[in-house]
């Protein structure tokens, strides 16, 4: 029988392509995250490694406290050249790997003393096959330190200058890891800087709430970094539609996940992922950046308020997040809303120090790309959503229309889910009574549950709410975690025996 682990020391993570949060401790469900951090990476140049303040370096420096340098061997406290080798090939070998501390205890004198003097004969054979003497050796150990890649993330990035950076690294691009090397070394900033858990004395079972869409290698690599690089004494992977619906309290439904690059339709039923009907588009909160930019940078009156003309793409990115930005709802009908909302005066916003007014009218225009794309060979965000549910079965479709999930960090834009509301029963709920395709009465867009009193105004957060819930359910059960010993035991494959 496994270790029962206390609710307290529960870690649940959501890796998005544009944010991460954590928590630690799920005990109060209504407890937002701990962190929300940028999935972005400064790799330090190497003579600017050395010079980063302090201050930056306790705040999101991808290297190690001084406790944390006590950690289990072959655990590495920043991510390098030599662990991005390694990352290629399996870290987990003959199904042995680092022992827990607490079973390192077990290990008797003799079979400490007999593998020592495997590893001495092994080096010595190693160094007389090579020609290698023990001062060689030292010299290309010391060559392989110098060649480390050291990260900054969170706010030493955001305070790092351009001549100690490198260059910047995202992660997870369009929901797929593009660098693992990177994303190790992230984690380890989570745990260590902003949860504050040394790895060497890491007891914490992590909750990973990942994309769907992940292919078994990049579970695999999951675990390999959760067990070989944060100690991890417990993991649980869950796909990030799957907890959208729980934190919207429902097993069945249609979650529109929209991300900053990528917006995903993903259709659940019975707690199940539909894998082979999930639909993406490329237009997404990006997008919306990139109309927001275009249309302030045409008005003559925000160019003068800038005085050089120039409009930072900071600016309209920082704008598209106010809040601000509305849609408006022109299915309506309603000719006098739109005129008010034409006449309204425009809001201020702030940027650096100075208000800047931005007309309504263009605050309405810039999120529109997301329900009526423009660039060649995408369709209308409806059209999206009925793609997806047209491919699941008919007796099945009523559940995905009646349990519709909005999530994701560009989900948050005045009046969206009206919008989609009113285009939805004006489309799909005519062509079901026609042709008699699923007897669908009713389009409902859910909301996270009142009684979640911590999460109102957080719908576009449901997916973490629902991976909180997940990990005090399932966290302990053990035909959904993964152990240490069952990754010692099984090696990285071990993922594809559990289901989230």
């Amino acid at each position: 029988m496994g270790i029962a682990h206390r609710e307290e020391n529960f870690i649940v993570i959501e890796l998005g392509s544009h944010t991460t949060k954590a928590v630690l401790d799920t005990t109060d469900i209504n407890k937002l995250p701990d962190v929300v951090l940028r999935t972005r990476g400064g790799v330090l140049k190497q003579d600017a490694s050395n010079s980063v303040p302090q201050s930056a370096t306790d705040e999101g420096f991808g290297g190690l406290k001084e406790e944390d340098s006590k950690q289990e061997p072959g655990s590495s406290g920043i991510a390098n050249t030599q662990d991005a080798a390694a990352s290629t090939t399996p870290l987990h070998v003959n199904g042995i790997m680092d022992v827990d501390p607490t079973e390192s205890t077990q290990r008797s004198s003799l079979q400490v003393e007999a593998e020592d003097e495997v590893s001495s004969v092994g080096n010595a054979a190693e160094a007389a096959a090579t020609g290698d003497s023990g001062a060689d050796k030292s010299q290309k150990d010391a060559e392989q330190d110098g060649n480390e890649v050291s990260y900054v993330f969170g706010s030493a990035l955001e305070s790092a200058t351009s001549d100690a950076l490198e260059s910047t690294v995202d992660m997870i691009v369009g929901g797929f890891v593009q660098d693992w090397e990177a994303l190790s070394a992230f984690l380890r900033h989570i745990i260590t800087k902003e949860l504050g858990i040394p790895i060497s004395r890491n007891g914490n079972p992590i909750l990973f709430s990942i994309p769907a869409l992940w292919s078994k290698t990049d579970l695999e690599r999951l675990a390999q970094v959760a067990f070989e690089h944060l100690n991890a004494p417990t993991i649980v992977i869950a796909e990030q539609p799957l907890a959208a619906l729980y934190g919207n309290g429902k097993m069945s439904g249609l979650v529109v996940d929209i991300g900053h690059t990528v917006t995903t339709v993903t259709p659940v039923v019975d707690s199940c992922i539909q894998p082979s009907t999930i639909v993406q588009s490329p237009v997404a909160g990006a997008a919306v950046t990139r109309r927001l930019h275009e249309l302030l940078e045409a008005d003559p009156s925000v160019s003068a308020q800038f005085g050089s003309g120039a409009v930072p793409l900071e600016f309209a990115e920082r704008l598209k997040d106010s809040g601000l930005c509305r849609l408006r709802l022109a299915l309506t009908g309603d000719e006098e809303d739109g005129d008010e909302e034409k006449s309204a005066s425009p809001p201020e916003f702030e940027y650096e120090g100075k208000k800047f007014r931005i007309s309504t009218e263009i605050l309405a225009k810039a999120p529109e790309v997301l329900v009526e794309p423009t660039e060649p060979g995408t369709m209308r965000l409806t059209l999206l959503m009925q793609q997806a549910a047209l491919a699941c079965d008919p007796e099945k479709r009523t559940a995905l229309w009646e349990n519709i999930n909005i999530v994701g960090g560009s989900s948050r834009f005045g009046s969206l889910k009206e919008y989609l509301q009113s285009e939805l029963e004006a489309t799909v709920l005519p062509a079901s009574n026609m042709f008699a395709v699923s007897q669908t009465r009713e389009i409902r867009i859910l909301s996270v549950p009142d009684y979640f009193v911590g999460w109102r105004n957080h719908d576009h957060w449901a997916g973490f709410l629902g991976a909180c819930i997940m990990a005090k359910i399932i966290m302990n059960d053990a035909k959904h975690n993964i152990t240490r010993a069952e990754y010692n035991e099984n090696g990285p494959s071990i993922v594809h025996t559990k289901p989230s």
